[in-house]
């Protein structure tokens, strides 16, 4: 009842499609209903617990974006995210994932002759409040396993200079600086109801 007298003032696409942007931050990103933990006035819900979205009714969603927001939770609650998310969604809709590539961040810290300085960052978050910090690391496979156990039907690799409902800039394209040099830092998968 809720979600049907609620849609209206929520956006949605031209198409008709329900996206969610959780853990959006300082990113608007127009056609989403952006969820975070912080107050912006581009927020539609303020929410520290992703765990549990029990405002959203099963298989509403046909599009949830998580752009380096897995890392932030905590190792024993990922399954419980990830299902959360996969029961909002549509059957067919995508989880759409972002998040620092552990492999990468390895490759970074043998490119800067083993710099602890140069991995902090992407590794430990910014810590720059209160829920800038890094709980877990993920590589494809380690992620992909993760999505599969928790249902997904297909997890594949999605680019965030080609894809629908993707105009804007966040880290699912950003490069990591340290120094002169700029990183490739993200792993972009998606996974398919």
């Amino acid at each position: 009842m809720w979600w049907r007298s609620a849609k209206h003032r929520f956006p949605q696409q031209a198409d008709g499609k329900t996206l969610l942007h959780i853990g959006c931050g300082q990113v608007n990103s127009p056609g989403y209903i952006n969820i975070d933990a912080r107050k912006f006035p581009h927020v539609h819900i303020v929410t520290r617990k992703i765990t549990s979205l029990p405002l959203f009714p099963s298989d509403q969603a046909d599009l949830i974006y998580m752009c380096h927001v897995l890392e932030h939770v905590k190792r024993g609650q990922v399954i419980a995210v990830l299902s959360e998310m996969r029961r909002i969604l549509k059957t067919g809709g995508v989880l759409r994932l972002s998040v620092p590539d552990f492999d990468r961040i390895v490759e970074i810290y043998n490119a800067t002759q083993r710099s602890i300085d140069a991995i902090q960052g992407p590794l430990m978050g910014g810590q720059d409040y209160d829920y800038n910090f890094h709980h877990l690391a993920f590589n494809a496979e380690h992620l992909r396993k993760l999505l599969l156990s928790c249902g997904y039907r297909e997890v594949r690799a999605w680019d965030p200079d080609n894809c629908q409902y993707h105009d804007f800039q966040d880290w699912a394209s950003m490069r990591h600086s340290y120094g002169e040099e700029k990183f490739e830092i993200s792993l972009n998968l998606e996974a398919v109801k």
